[in-house]
């Protein structure tokens, strides 16, 4: 089967070895990554676009807590191409109708999204004929749009669901290939639900691209979608941070035996 990548100008350690089961298995062939190169927003033009949404200043928040980030560790896409022998195709120019062209003349039987690019329009959707894969950490019956864990926490959720999913055309509303779902814990910050995200997402893209190389594999479709969520608003971010203060705070204190002293 021959696969497409969708990918920024960089790629993480986290993506590069969600692709080592893919590019060790020759079932599959890697034949092209399509690099996004439109230049990325800046922090000022995200603070403007969100305060219009009135999430500007959650984006703040976030920038103060960047200012101090932990080492950057992947590759430039383009290296990753070079040492993989595979061919890439660089644009700034990503869903026009040139490049689908240009992407359909490989004759890849589908495309996975790994960074970049945003939400998928046409003709990109469909130039494959077995579409687009794509993962969502969350559950999609009952969590749409972003970010990841950070709903199900402020809703005091006790699981979260990860998915690989072949996109469709409206914002997580596709067709869950590989799904799984993790515990949250009430003793559980966001970094640690993010984090227990990425450590089991680990082979689910490998295992749904086996499932999609079945020609017998029929996938289960969702008959009811959830509600989309987007970034909170600063209240928001401080009632989720309060509540989760007040769940570890819980777990931290004696047990209680209901006896009179």
């Amino acid at each position: 089967m021959r696969i497409g990548l969708l990918s920024g100008k960089t790629l993480s350690e986290h993506h590069l070895s969600l692709l080592q089961p893919i590019l060790q298995d020759r079932q599959f062939e890697v034949a092209l990554v399509v690099i996004d190169a439109r230049p990325p927003k800046t922090v000022r033009q995200k603070v403007i676009e969100n305060l219009r949404r009135g999430c500007g200043a959650y984006i703040l928040v976030r920038a103060i807590q960047s200012f101090l980030p932990e080492p950057a560790r992947g590759i430039e896409t383009e290296e990753f191409c070079r040492k993989n022998d595979v061919e890439f195709l660089e644009t700034g120019s990503p869903y026009s109708p040139e490049i689908a062209e240009r992407i359909r003349a490989y004759q890849l039987d589908l495309m996975v999204l790994l960074c970049g690019f945003g939400i998928i329009p046409e003709p990109l959707l469909s130039v494959c004929p077995k579409g687009i894969l794509s993962y969502h950490h969350g559950d999609m019956r009952k969590y749409r749009g972003m970010p990841p864990g950070l709903w199900e926490l402020y809703h005091g959720e006790r699981e979260i669901g990860i998915t690989v999913q072949k996109i469709a055309a409206r914002l997580d509303r596709g067709i869950p290939i590989e799904e799984k779902h993790l515990p949250i814990y009430p003793t559980d910050t966001l970094r640690a639900v993010r984090e227990r995200l990425k450590a089991h997402d680990q082979g689910m893209l490998y295992a749904a691209l086996k499932k999609m190389a079945d020609p017998d594999f029929q996938p289960t479709l969702i008959q009811e979608f959830g509600k989309v969520y987007t970034l909170p608003n600063f209240r928001q971010w401080v009632t989720l941070h309060t509540r989760i203060a007040y769940r570890r705070l819980r777990c931290r204190l004696p047990a209680r035996s209901g006896k009179d002293p």
